[in-house]
């Protein structure tokens, strides 16, 4: 039997394959926010490395095929990125993002159909130093047998 992976773990795992010299060599962390200590999330070294933090934002299945019993499930998972560089440099790291993200887009046909890069968001704080943007990436399973 084959274990299917879930969304959230199938986009780190396509992060991970960061291998681009766009930001200077320097691959960023990668991680699940959920998997960051309270007390790291607080305290992340911006001058030492990059952050790409992910995490589940939505979960949707429509609603059962009533002939063929199938259902289609859309999962959106935010992408979050933070760096102190510049803004040319989280340039350099969304540019990444998208080619790993379109890379990946026509499925594996075991745990997902589609990837799409949808939204970003800009979040950054001049102020403070901090240059930061927010994608969503939604991972779709076309059809999953419910019976």
């Amino acid at each position: 039997m084959v274990m299917v992976k879930e969304a959230l773990d199938v986009v780190i795992e396509k992060l991970e394959g960061w291998n681009r010299a766009n930001s200077n060599n320097i691959k960023p962390v990668i991680a699940d926010i959920a998997t960051i200590t309270p007390e790291r999330g607080k305290r992340q070294d911006l001058q030492r490395s990059d952050f790409v933090l992910v995490y589940e934002t939505a979960h949707n299945e429509e609603a059962p095929d009533l002939l063929y019993n199938f259902v289609t499930t859309r999962v959106n998972i935010t992408v979050d990125v933070r760096t102190a560089k510049s803004r040319s440099h989280l340039q350099l790291l969304e540019n990444e993002i998208r080619r790993l993200i379109h890379a990946a887009r026509k499925g594996d046909a075991t745990n997902y159909d589609r990837m799409v890069f949808k939204t970003r968001t800009d979040l950054s704080d001049r102020t403070k130093k901090l240059f930061r943007h927010t994608f969503q990436v939604e991972v779709v399973t076309l059809a999953e047998s419910i019976a």
